[in-house]
This record gives C-alpha cells, structure tokens and sequence, in this order.
C-alpha cells in the first residue's frame, strides 16, 4: 500500500512537468525569457564598486576635567551631541558611568598631590575645594549631551565595547578628535562663516582678585578669545602682549596663589612651575604664522635637518641652529621622532655634549651617534 502511493506520487509529477513545459502559452515563454535576459536582478560584487565615506560635524563642550593615570592630568572632556564623549579614548555614556566610578577620570585631586597641564607646567597643590562628586560629574555631562540633542536621538551605544577589527588588528570604533575652536565673523548673516582657531591654556588675574585656568583661542586675523572666565573677553593678538607684560596674562604662579578652574574647582599653589612666558608667545605667534599658512618654526626645523642630513654644510649647520633656538623650548622636543625627540638636532649643533647629557641622564651609552659633520668644515 505504501509503495503504490509513492508510484501514483511520481507518476502524477511527471505527468504534471511533462503538460505544463507542453501546453504553457508561447507569448508568455517569450515574456519571461526576455525578463530573465534584461530585468533579472543582480548584486555586484564589492570589488565592483568606487568605496566612498562622508564625513559628518557634531556639536560640542569641551569641559574641564581630571584624569588619574600615575599622575593627576588636567584636560579637556570633549562632550558631542551624538553622546560619545572623548577622554583620552572615546566613550558612550555608559563607559563614561564606568571610567567615572574605577577612577579614569577624578572629580578632585587630593591635597598634596599635583596637577599636569600639558604645555604649561606642573604645580603641587593644597587646600582643594571641589565642585563635583562621581554622580554630581556624570549628570552634568548626561544634561549636556541633552543640551546638545534635546530628543536624545541616535545616541551612539558601545555595547561596552569601543573597539571593532579590522584585519588582524583591533582599532578604536572612533580615534579621538582634534575639535578646533571658532566664531562666525558675519553672525548677523543668513550663512555665516565659520572660523576655526586653535587654542591654549594661560592663567587669567582677572578683576574680581581670583586666577583662572582660561582658554586662550587665536584665529588667523589675529582675533584673541578668553573663556572659562566669568564672562568671555574677545580680544587683538597686541592686547595679548599688554596683558602678559602686566603679568595679567601668566603661565608662572606665585607660590600660595589660588587657582580657580570653572566647573571644577579651586586649589591653592604650594610648588612647581611652568612654562617661560616668552615661549608660550613663541608658540601663539608661531600658531598664528601656521593659521595664515606659512610655516612653524617646527617644521622649518624639521626640514632644515633634513636637508643637512643630505648635504651636511656649514652652512645648513648655521641655519639649523638658528631654526632650532627660535622654537619654543617647551616644543623643541618635537622636531625629531618620539624616539630621537631633539638629541640628534642638538649633537649636530652644539656637538658631543649632547651624548653626556643623554649618558649622564639615562646611565647608558648615547644611541644616535651617527649624524655627520659638515663636510666643508
């Protein structure tokens, strides 16, 4: 019984295939051999296709903060409108929960101990009087992003991990920002334009008798902004130079002097020092030279030890030295590599002294000493 059903099964198949390939309508074969010729869909391959990508500006704070690795390092927490907010490595708001309670990133810095700012000097501090806590912290930045993007939409979420691979190498789902100051030089227009600047840190004795940590912004017109003060002070590049010489503008504090850094607290100075004023000059003129296209006194320096390296004269030797002595001494250590930093520009200037300030300071033998001698000397 079982096998005659299977046979009557077959048999009706084969029937049925047999009459349908017989008796279908001619137009309707022809019909659908011309869409299997022209209208058929096809998916191309990846290698087919020109690979593109856009590129998408979100809004921001940048904000003061701490963060805890060895040492206590004042820096700006970045904080967009799509949620992610950048400090040292971007985060969503839930890792940014988690860097705040292990520690990361600090709301105080504990008497005694001291604070790095990065290109302007390093003071121990005593007497800190601190804004935040861990929650206070973590629900200022949650009401900027709001801020920012009132309905919260497409917020970015890690799902704890900020990290994706490509190939064989894990990279960071987004690499951390340079965001640039600006200010819009028609704000009345329709379309204004935006100007972007750089900027840096100073410390500001401003009118009401307290010290600020401020954030000086250079455009290329020579316009100078202050913030992170009680009220914003727009200023010229020639007024900058007013201010420091009345030490109003400073990188240097007295010993006892209260610092305050809006949105984060205030300490008083018990040590350090920081960088020499005229240098940190040397740095904004040199940016403004950068801002309006001519060449920093880095790269010119760079460059210059590049051509002596082909060509070593005393003339380019000359040349070098001079370049060298016009950087900033707090950049000088960026014109060679992270590894070289200024040992090889330095030992081809002022010669073998350099290999005894290396010996003397790391306690082994002097490792760049190939950098030849001008070959008309």
């Amino acid at each position: 019984m079982f096998i005659r059903k299977v046979s009557v099964f077959l048999h009706a198949t084969f029937h049925t295939q047999v009459r349908y390939v017989q008796y279908e309508n001619p137009l309707e074969i022809r019909m659908k051999l011309f869409d299997n010729i022209f209208n058929k869909k096809k998916t191309a391959k990846a290698s087919e296709l020109t690979t593109i990508t856009r590129t998408e500006t979100f809004e921001g704070f940048s904000i003061p903060g701490i963060i805890h690795n060895m040492q206590y390092h004042f820096t700006d927490i970045q904080v967009y409108s799509d949620g992610l907010i950048s400090c040292w490595e971007m985060v969503d708001l839930s890792m940014l929960k988690d860097k705040i309670s292990k520690g990361w990133i600090v709301t105080k810095i504990p008497d005694g101990e001291s604070i790095s700012i990065f290109s302007l000097g390093h003071w121990q501090i005593e007497q800190g009087k601190w804004e935040h806590t861990k929650e206070s912290l973590y629900e200022f930045i949650q009401s900027l992003v709001k801020r920012l993007n009132p309905t919260l939409e497409n917020l970015h979420d890690y799902k704890g991990n900020n990290s994706k691979i490509i190939g064989k190498a894990s990279v960071a789902k987004h690499f951390i920002p340079s965001p640039k100051p600006y200010h819009y030089d028609d704000p009345e227009s329709i379309l204004p334009n935006k100007v972007n600047g750089e900027k840096f840190h100073f410390f500001y004795r401003n009118n009401d008798d307290k010290t600020y940590l401020t954030e000086l912004s250079i455009y290329k017109n020579g316009r100078v902004e202050l913030t992170n003060l009680p009220s914003k002070k727009v200023l010229d590049i020639s007024d900058v130079k007013d201010l420091m010489d009345k030490e109003l503008l400073v990188t240097d504090l007295k010993i006892g002097e209260t610092i305050t850094i809006l949105n984060l607290g205030s300490f008083k100075i018990k040590s350090g020092s920081g960088v020499d004023i005229k240098f940190k000059l040397n740095e904004l003129m040199d940016k403004l030279n950068e801002l309006n296209g001519k060449e920093n006194s880095i790269a010119k320096c760079a460059r210059i030890f590049e051509e002596y390296k082909r060509n070593p004269t005393v003339k380019l030797k000359n040349e070098l030295k001079e370049t060298y002595e016009t950087v900033p001494e707090h950049q000088r250590i960026f014109v060679g590599t992270m590894d070289t930093k200024d040992y090889e520009v330095r030992q081809i200037i002022y010669g073998d002294v350099v290999k005894k300030e290396w010996e003397d300071d790391y306690g082994y033998e002097y490792p760049y000493d190939d950098m030849p001698k001008p070959k008309d000397e």
